[in-house]
């Protein structure tokens, strides 16, 4: 269960993240496009690629308490995402 739940959670990121790097015209539609909200966009993307990365390995150790802290650190860090990015489109 935790394989599968984990397999899906890295398709999501690494969906997400190769969205930030490749496709940024998504978001900064929401926000002003410049250099820095570019490179905002791009360095969360790669966090979300190695998340995504990392969220695959995890799965296949399947171990409760490794998948537990990895997904407190994902959504502390995504949830820092969420933030920064709402704090942009003001």
């Amino acid at each position: 269960m935790i394989i599968t739940l984990l397999s899906i959670m890295s398709i999501i990121l690494l969906t997400m993240g190769i969205m930030l790097c490749v496709k940024q015209t998504i978001f900064l539609s929401l926000i002003t496009e410049n250099a820095q909200n570019k490179a905002f966009l791009r360095s969360f993307g790669v966090v979300f690629i190695v998340l995504g990365i990392l969220c695959f390995f995890i799965g296949l150790l399947n171990q409760l308490e490794w998948a537990i802290t990895f997904l407190c650190i994902m959504l502390v860090i995504s949830g820092i995402f969420s933030f920064l990015l709402a704090k942009k489109m003001q």
